[in-house]
């Protein structure tokens, strides 16, 4: 029976001993393997368990009274340390006996942050169309850059395999480093983090282990201006606490004593104003009970100089990854969801909603390659199930799709009152100047305030300032603050033709150390082409007249006229980087004006694309300018350009393709070779300077066979050999209207240069045609008078290659040039 105590006497062997018997109950429902990690906070562990074994066949269940027993009789140290390992590894702890066990073992902060990282993980999982598996999330490994200053790399492989794992293979090892993941804009950063907090709580993850799990929205740091210790800002802004000093101090105590136990979550470093300055990084440790800038104490857990050995996660967009370059141990990059992915986001969208719906809005989203691609993204998915259902709902028909960035104007913004939407998007503006991403009461009208909760465009976010909790506000994603920010340029005359014209500029992708970044870069001058778009005048009118602005309609087509005007400025620009092209691709496809899209490519016939990852949502910008000039020969060049393979489904409309990279091999040859049959204007494909070998020759012949009107081959500088020749040697009499093959630098032999003759002298072509008297006649012409240019240069085709070629030219009768 269990002893009779003061209630008052809130020591840790007094509390074991009240609740002495749930603790039994607890531990029997356990594993032996937990038992036995308990046992080991024994002093001599090993030595005590067998002084309790009295055979050799005792499971260590048996021993849990015996265990119990010691740990109540022993010190408090002992005692205390004992129920915090209860905590951390068993399951099933009743959350009143879990709380009352941590606080008296003096870790009352452990079951506050369990509980506050459960509550966070309820409220952003509310409505989650999927559920969230590590096992089945996509992340591509990208190398990072240690050295100078460069173009910001990505994933060193465009196939999916060697550079591609599950994100739960990806965080295994993670202990004790610094991991970063990289994002796209509505990828899932932040949801992940969460769900990793949630697991953390039970035991599961990546970090089981630690003993303090703190997740920091860098957001959120951007409003403390003075300078703290690292235990103000775990203990102020992170678990606001009502606990006595001494047991704070003795939790960072503790920290600093084991650094390894602690993970640290540093989510949203794109947002977070005080960006790394790589120069001033030095080595020497921080004295963590030193006040400092809250960046240095970011800066300091990232570089080592404190808590060395703890756990460190951050995420980031991808073009702020550079600031991060050697402090990383590891760095990936979230890839976008499939085919597969976005179809069970969709019927999980719809189901239980408007089962009806379901069908026609998955034809509609997989029948436009444009709405396809946008929903590789899980916030863009889901933007686009609202749309679809509300489009189908109203209209009870298949409806013309705005670009993008116009469908948010579509969205939320109608479902408040326009007066409050005027001013949301006035705080946004203010927020954008001020590069603000956190507001308080103070900040925004109250009926505003609460209209905006309400809708859902605002989130009410809990910010510790001077030790205790003030309410404080963010909208619900960094990028519905820029929406409605450029909403409010397109319909206020706040904001001035100068202000507009200061915000337009194209990013590059090749984001440098150098760089000045703010935390509004990404999607401004995107949403206001968008807004540029006829498609939006009428809703942009209706918001106008609610800012108060006379002559509305006029007032806005002029300033769409002036977005469109200096969209034309850049198509003409002729000094445009590959990523500014790719940036400019996007612009013209939000205002869905062909006219610039025509106007892009009467400057540059080919768009050369070098050194950065291409998502589906590029090609398709791609593809909606060199669409827009009909059959006119547009090219497109890719250098070293990592992308998915589903990117070649997109690719069908251009007539010169070039792939140069060693990130191209047999599994691109492959997925090519089965998307070449619907090139029907290909006139010039290029695959040199690749890793494609005999099997990838052999994919890429089989694809070739259906392209007829095919002119140009360049196969140079792979590893084809003889077989591989072998294999495009094979296609060549079913390509009518080559003119040039290259085959150079391909570590061919004699073997190779025997088959290339043999093939091409005896093919021939047949034409039927019909003589004046009505009947069919057939022309037999030499197929190989058709060759301009034969290169197989750079072989090891030796004397007797050589002369079988020189044997053969006299029958080239056509033929200008040999390599």
């Amino acid at each position: 029976m269990d002893e009779e105590l003061d209630p008052d006497d809130e020591n840790p062997n007094s509390v074991l001993a009240q609740e002495y018997s749930e603790l039994v109950a607890i531990l029997r429902c356990q594993l032996d393997s937990v038992i036995m990690q308990l046992i080991q906070a024994v002093p001599d562990g090993a030595m005590w368990l067998s002084r309790q074994t009295t055979s050799g066949s005792a499971a260590p269940s048996d021993h849990i009274e015996a265990m119990l027993q010691y740990f109540r009789h022993a010190n408090t140290a002992e005692c205390s340390n004992f129920l915090q390992r209860v905590c951390l590894l068993c399951e099933d702890i009743p959350m009143h006996l879990e709380s009352k066990l941590m606080s008296v073992a003096g870790y009352e902060c452990n079951f506050k942050q369990r509980r506050s990282l459960q509550q966070r993980w309820r409220r952003l999982s509310e409505g989650l169309l999927k559920d969230v598996q590590p096992d089945k999330i996509w992340v591509s490994i990208r190398t990072a850059n240690r050295a100078r200053d460069r173009p910001d790399q990505t994933p060193s492989s465009a196939e999916r395999g060697e550079s591609r794992l599950t994100l739960e293979s990806f965080l295994q090892g993670c202990t004790g480093k610094v991991t970063v993941l990289a994002g796209q804009p509505g990828s899932g950063k932040t949801l992940l983090m969460s769900f990793i907090g949630q697991q953390w709580t039970k035991g599961l993850g990546p970090i089981p282990s630690s003993h303090l799990f703190v997740l920091l929205e860098l957001r959120q740091l951007n409003l403390l201006s003075d300078p703290l210790s690292l235990s103000e800002l775990l203990f102020h802004h992170y678990l606001p606490t009502n606990g006595d000093n001494e047991a704070k101090q003795a939790v960072v105590d503790y920290l600093l004593s084991n650094p390894e136990q602690s993970c640290w979550v540093l989510d949203g470093y794109d947002e977070f104003q005080k960006k790394l300055k790589r120069h001033r990084v030095q080595n020497e440790r921080l004295d963590s009970e030193k006040p400092r800038p809250v960046a240095e104490l970011i800066s300091g857990l990232l570089s080592r100089r404190l808590l060395a050995g703890s756990t460190v996660l951050v995420t980031s967009r991808v073009r702020d990854v550079v600031d991060l370059d050697g402090l990383s141990d590891k760095v990936g990059q979230l890839l976008p969801w499939d085919h597969r992915e976005i179809k069970e986001c969709v019927n999980n969208f719809f189901s239980g909603k408007d089962g009806n719906l379901a069908a026609n809005a998955a034809e509609i989203l997989f029948s436009s390659r444009h709405l396809l691609a946008m929903s590789s993204l899980p916030a863009l998915c889901n933007i686009c199930c609202v749309f679809l259902q509300h489009s189908l709902h109203r209209h009870a028909e298949k409806t013309k799709v705005p670009g993008e960035k116009a469908v948010g104007v579509k969205k939320k913004p109608l479902e408040i009152e326009r007066k409050d939407l005027c001013e949301l998007s006035r705080v946004a503006w203010r927020g954008l100047e001020e590069s603000r991403i956190i507001f308080l009461d103070e900040d925004v009208p109250l009926q505003t305030l609460q209209s905006s909760v309400k809708s859902g465009l605002f989130s009410q976010v809990r910010h510790g300032r001077g030790g205790g909790v003030v309410n404080a506000y963010c909208f619900l994603h960094l990028t519905v603050q820029e929406f409605l920010a450029a909403l409010r340029i397109m319909t206020s005359s706040d904001v001035s033709d100068a202000d507009l014209k200061k915000k337009f500029s194209l990013k590059t992708r090749w984001t440098t150390k150098s760089d000045q970044k703010t935390v509004f870069t990404d999607s401004l001058y995107l949403y206001v082409c968008g807004l540029a778009s006829s498609d939006c005048t009428p809703a942009l009118e209706v918001v106008a007249k609610a800012t108060g602005l006379k002559a509305a309609q006029n007032w806005v087509q002029k300033r769409q006229a002036l977005v469109l005007k200096l969209l034309e400025a850049l198509c003409r620009s002729a000094s445009l980087t590959g990523p500014k092209i790719l940036q400019l691709c996007h612009c013209v496809q939000e205002s869905q004006n062909q006219q610039l899209a025509q106007q892009v490519v009467r400057v540059r016939p080919t768009l050369e694309l070098r050194n950065f990852w291409l998502l589906t949502s590029d090609i398709e910008a791609l593809a909606f300018v060199v669409n827009s000039v009909g059959t006119k020969d547009v090219g497109l060049d890719f250098g070293a350009c990592s992308m998915e393979l589903e990117c070649l489904d997109i690719l069908s409309r251009y007539m010169r393709t070039i792939f140069r990279s060693r990130k191209y091999g047999d599994k691109f040859a492959e997925k090519l070779s089965s998307v070449l049959p619907r090139f029907i204007a290909l006139r010039k494909l290029e695959f040199c300077g690749a890793s494609l070998s005999s099997a990838g020759a052999a994919s890429l012949a089989s694809g070739l066979q259906n392209c007829p009107s095919v002119t140009e081959l360049n196969f140079s500088d792979n590893n084809l050999q003889d077989e591989g020749i072998r294999h495009i040697a094979d296609v060549l009499a079913k390509l009518q209207n080559l003119a040039s093959v290259k085959l150079g630098r391909n570590n061919t032999s004699l073997e190779a240069a025997e088959c290339l003759v043999k093939h091409v002298s005896s093919y021939s072509k047949t034409h039927k045609t019909r003589n004046q008297q009505g009947s069919t006649e057939y022309i037999k012409n030499n197929y190989c008078l058709l060759f301009i240019i034969f290169s197989l240069s750079c072989n090891k085709l030796g004397d007797k290659g050589l002369k079988k070629l020189l044997d053969f030219l006299p029958r080239l009768s056509k033929i200008q040039r040999v390599e």
